[in-house]
């Protein structure tokens, strides 16, 4: 597995977590923390968010390289064409 997999599941299982906690919280007391729910929901979203930020980067690097590369072949192949 990759590092961005890895996080994912446990971004995935702490919400998971996070939501059974606050269920647990609302049937006990009838009321939740809303500013711990806008927080955690915040924190696990922005962090999903810089992931596909990276994510994104790296893809349009990685296309830039075959770009190049592919220009490099096509020169080399119309130098080799050439008397």
């Amino acid at each position: 597995m990759r590092t961005m997999d890895v996080i994912l599941c446990i971004v995935g299982a702490a919400l998971a977590a996070f939501t059974v906690s606050m269920v647990v919280i609302y049937c006990v007391t009838g009321g939740i923390p809303d500013t711990l729910c806008t927080c955690v929901f915040a924190a696990l979203g922005g962090e999903c968010g810089v992931m596909g930020w990276i994510k994104t980067t790296k893809e349009r690097m990685r296309e830039r390289q075959y770009e190049l590369e592919d220009k490099q072949n096509e020169n080399i192949a119309t130098e080799v064409e050439q008397p």
